[in-house]
């Protein structure tokens, strides 16, 4: 019994120092920071655009969310079965998108090609060399 209750306050008391060494506000759970699988999070700002620029940007990505066929590809979305659907809404809804930012300033395309370009990047990103680390 002496055992259990030695064995019981080691597990409290090691429990307690590793919350404490948990840095303040970390995220709980598989949940990280700026996830990118959130749904409505605009892109990440490129380095090649400028604050003004990239302002101009998100006000008129905001303002081109009240658009009719940015509307219309929305309610498409919402209605989507299948995974395969919900990848055509949603590559609809940003084609529509990028259209009504395009239409109320088509001095914005440079910003479109930056993010593009800033994809393109990332997505060579992890598994360099194409070969899987061998087992140990």
């Amino acid at each position: 019994m002496k055992l259990k209750l030695a064995f019981l306050l080691a597990l409290i008391s090691s429990a307690g120092l590793i919350a404490a060494d948990a840095p303040a506000g970390a995220p709980k759970g598989d949940a990280k920071k700026g996830d990118k699988g959130k749904k409505g999070t605009a892109p990440q700002k490129p380095e090649s655009v400028d604050e003004a620029t990239w302002k101009k940007f998100l006000d008129a990505s905001k303002a081109a969310q009240s658009d009719d066929a940015v509307k219309a590809a929305k309610a498409t979305a919402a209605d989507a079965k299948t995974e395969e659907e919900k990848k055509a809404a949603g590559k609809a809804v940003m084609e529509a998108t990028k259209a009504a930012v395009l239409k109320a300033d088509a001095s914005l395309e440079s910003v479109y090609k930056a993010i593009e370009e800033g994809r393109a990047k990332g997505k060579g990103k992890g598994d360099k060399g194409g070969k899987k680390p061998e087992a140990k």
